[in-house]
Formats: structure tokens, C-alpha cells, sequence
């Protein structure tokens, strides 16, 4: 008996705001540097106001008994393996939503700053448990659910907790203003900002999952769970 995992592709939206501008006008100076030390002073006061803030959606698992183990097979990917039936499998669509609001700093001579306000949500489209239609008697039918749903858990404990430990980060990151000759070039960096700051997160916590998911499907957790199904009474179709 080998329950297995599977995730598909997350989804990532970004959608972008532009309705904040912060017009610096500063006391022209005899000294330009003065003029300079201002501006830059006065982007790291907008630094210090940066809003972030991340939100776990959580969703209800589903449960679904219609397919067959050559179906789950099929839907696991492990066609290949001739070996081991698929008794249970868990799906999960992880989505990414991210908002970005800019603000921008302007100099007397045109020079700008920007710092971004971000809303970042994250969650599931879906969570999915299948159990093998071929599962009738509830001792066998309970311990594979189990099985499916320490990953259901590992899922979700994982994002809620990304999503607690993100903020701060986010917040240290994007409260550096960065420095532009102008509003046009700072709108073309916004993006790849974003990205840079928040892909490298989704990329670690997807990491941080599937590790998690391997250390339920070990080799002990596997021996763990047939030994529990066989101390079950014995099934009439002689599946197990």
C-alpha cells in the first residue's frame, strides 16, 4: 500500500496599484547636496510607514471516493511503478495572490524614490483526498484517510506559519526605498522588485513542504501504515 502525494503548479497573481505619489518640495538650496540629503531623508521617513501584510486562506479538504487504484495510479504519476498500488492520494493547488501599491518620493529636480505597500494572500484553489473506490471496509478506509490527511495538515501548517514568519522580512525588505532618475523608471522596477523579493519565499516554502511530504511517505511511515492495515480484519475482495 503506497498513499502518495501530489501537488500541482501553484498560482501566483500579482496585481499592481499606482495611486500614490509623495511630492517632496523641497526649499531650493545654494547647496545642491543639501537639497539631496533632504530627499533622501525624507524617502526614509516614507520607508518607515511601508505597510505589509500577509494573510493565510485557508479551505476545506475535500474528500472524494469515485476512482479506482488504476485511476489514482494514473492521477499520482507513478504509472510506471508495477509494484505498488496508490490506496490514497492528496492534491493541493497552492495559490499566491500578491498586491502592490507604490509610493513615490520626488525630488525638486525630478529625482524619485519608491517604496511599495503589499498585501500578499496565500492558500489553496483546492485540497483534494482521494481514497480508492476499492477501500469498502471502514478499518482500511480510516487509516489511509489518516494517512492523507497528515498531509492535508503538512499543507496547511506550512503556509500558516509562512505566513506569520513572512511579514518581517517583507517589511525589511521593501522599507529600503530605492532611488530612480525618474517616476518611469521607478514604475519599470516595480515588478521585478516584487518578484525578486517574493519568489525566492514561494520557492523556500515549497521546498520546506515537499520535504515535509517525503517524511511521511518514508519508508517507517509506509511499514507503519501496513502494519495497521493488516492487523485489520480481513476484507471479502482481498485487496490487502
Amino acid at each position: 500500500m503506497k498513499p502518495m502525494l501530489q501537488e500541482r503548479g501553484y498560482r501566483t497573481r500579482i496585481h499592481f496599484f499606482f495611486p500614490s505619489l509623495v511630492l517632496l518640495l523641497l526649499m531650493q538650496n545654494d547647496a545642491a547636496w543639501a537639497s539631496n540629503d533632504e530627499f533622501r531623508t525624507a524617502c526614509i521617513k516614507l520607508g518607515e510607514t511601508v505597510a505589509v501584510v500577509v494573510t493565510f486562506m485557508d479551505i476545506a479538504a475535500s474528500e472524494n471516493s469515485s476512482h479506482t487504484l488504476k485511476s489514482l495510479k494514473s492521477l499520482s504519476g507513478k504509472t510506471s511503478d508495477p509494484h505498488h498500488n496508490v490506496y490514497g492520494l492528496t492534491q493541493a493547488e497552492p495559490t499566491f495572490s500578491y498586491e502592490i501599491k507604490p509610493r513615490w518620493g520626488i525630488s525638486p529636480v525630478g529625482q524619485t524614490c519608491m517604496v511599495p505597500d503589499v498585501s500578499v494572500k496565500m492558500g489553496f484553489s483546492a485540497m483534494r483526498v482521494y481514497l480508492a473506490r476499492e477501500l469498502q471496509d471502514s478499518c482500511r478506509k480510516n487509516i489511509v484517510r489518516e494517512h492523507e490527511l497528515e498531509h492535508v495538515s503538512a499543507w496547511k501548517s506550512h503556509f500558516r506559519i509562512g505566513a506569520k514568519l513572512l511579514e518581517d522580512p517583507l517589511r525589511r525588505a521593501f522599507s529600503q526605498p530605492r532611488y530612480y532618475a525618474s517616476r518611469t523608471q521607478a514604475q519599470a522596477d516595480l515588478q521585478p522588485w516584487a518578484e525578486g523579493v517574493l519568489k525566492p519565499f514561494q520557492q523556500r516554502l515549497m521546498q520546506g513542504v515537499a520535504s515535509a511530504h517525503r517524511a511521511i511517505d518514508s519508508p517507517i511511515s509506509y511499514n507503519h501504515v501496513k502494519k495497521r492495515l493488516r492487523a485489520c480484519p480481513p476484507s471479502a475482495d482481498g485487496i490487502l
